[in-house]
């Protein structure tokens, strides 16, 4: 395959969420994609999220029936785009992947810009294995069906695992719970990693009818045009479900796996988030440790709930970046600072403590040319509003060149 590669593929609707199909050849798959089995290490560390490779088995049954002649493969291979083998989101532009309609209905472009293993197997690790392993090259030729999804937190893919497998082959159903984000309801909230309080803050905000985000989250990817295009008519913004994750756990835990594996080496009985000794310095860590959530949810709920009033509704309608991926991303990081700052000595969270920061801010325009839906945008509007707050100099912006354009702006607020 030359990259970047362009591929046609399919769009198709489902209550889960939106994912795209198209063909990749087995060769193309095995270089583009990964798996990691769940496990847990000699320190009881959970790792992964697939079920354990069986070589042996599965994967030789496959492979001496990829070396036949009359080789099929109907049922698709299952991906989340723009994971990196560290289980992370990848955040370099240059190398995500990233889909655009094509002109017809429900046809889209994937364009994968280089050979990078940004494709996380969701099902189908044994398929590709096989073709890995098959002692005939020419079938590594052959095209297999791939379903896309991009941008699918990890709880979701769990979830989507073992819901795919659950009657061909269970699995296992603790190792399971501990990777379903959203199944909060059935652990104790006192056992929860950084990720499922995440997770079930999220779904909070976006089901409550006095949240400022209700209905406005939606397990899609973060990608805006994609976002834009699935929202009804009477909303103008919707923002991804991993947008908000990551923005409560940078509030929480710098290292959130490492606080989830702290929990597992516990026994099960003694398991207690209280008992996380690793030292962090994000503004609400010690309510995350002391099982606070209310305390965390309100204050995301209250100063979102004054970005809503005085920012988001006066520019209802327009294409204001604010309103974007980037915009809910820089927000989060402005929370953190405003945090990081007061918190320690003023335990004032209400909408009007709140109020008196984004008053500083609220009439930048943040529809201007000067701000882009990528990752430079997020810098300026992060920028443009640590500015306002008088929390960064002008001498602090790296680019001098774009300094006029932060003061004409700045004027106008």
């Amino acid at each position: 395959m030359e990259y970047p590669k362009t591929i046609k593929a399919i769009k198709v609707h489902q209550p889960f969420g939106d994912f795209y199909v198209c063909a990749l050849t087995a060769k193309d798959i095995i270089d583009l994609s990964f798996s990691d089995p769940l496990r847990y290490d000699e320190d009881k560390n959970l790792k992964g999220s697939q079920r354990k490779l069986d070589e042996k088995g599965r994967v030789r049954s496959i492979t001496s029936y990829i070396n036949g002649n009359d080789t099929a493969f109907p049922n698709s291979i299952i991906v989340s785009a723009n994971y990196n083998e560290k289980g992370l989101i990848e955040e370099d532009e240059n190398l995500t992947w990233k889909f655009n309609p094509s002109g017809s209905d429900n046809i889209y472009e994937v364009i994968i810009p280089t050979p990078t293993k940004l494709a996380a197997i969701i099902d189908g690790q044994h398929r590709v294995n096989g073709f890995k392993e098959a002692s005939i090259e020419r079938q590594k030729e052959m095209e297999l069906l791939v379903a896309i999804y991009f941008d699918l937190p990890n709880p979701y893919q769990a979830y989507l695992f073992a819901t795919i497998n659950y009657n061909q082959k269970p699995v296992d159903k603790s190792l399971a719970l501990e990777q379903f984000g959203y199944f909060t309801e059935v652990t104790e909230s006192k056992t929860w990693s950084p990720e499922l309080l995440a997770v079930h803050l999220s779904k909070k905000l976006n089901t409550e009818n006095d949240s400022p985000f209700f209905n406005h989250i939606k397990v899609a990817p973060q990608n805006d045009e994609f976002l834009l295009s699935k929202k009804p008519k009477e909303m103008d913004w919707l923002v991804s479900t991993a947008t908000i994750v990551d923005g409560v756990l940078k509030l929480i835990s710098t290292n959130p796996k490492e606080d989830s594996n702290e929990l597992r080496r516990l026994n099960e009985k003694d398991r207690n988030r209280t008992k996380i000794s690793r030292n962090d310095n994000t503004p609400l860590r010690r309510f995350y440790i002391e099982g606070n959530d209310l305390f965390v949810y309100k204050i995301i709920f209250n100063f979102f709930k004054v970005v809503d009033v005085e920012i988001f509704k006066p520019v209802t309608g327009q294409t204001s970046y604010i309103k974007k991926t980037i915009g809910i991303q820089a927000l989060f990081v402005i929370l953190k600072e405003i945090l990081n700052r007061n918190l320690d000595t003023d335990k004032n969270i209400s909408q009007e403590y709140f109020k008196s920061y984004i008053d500083r801010f609220k009439t930048i325009d943040f529809t201007d040319n000067f701000y882009t839906a990528s990752g430079i945008g997020k810098s300026r509007i992060q920028n443009s509003i640590l500015l306002a707050l008088e929390f960064k100099n002008f001498e602090d912006i790296r680019n001098e060149d774009h300094i006029p354009e932060y003061r004409r702006l700045l004027e106008r607020n």
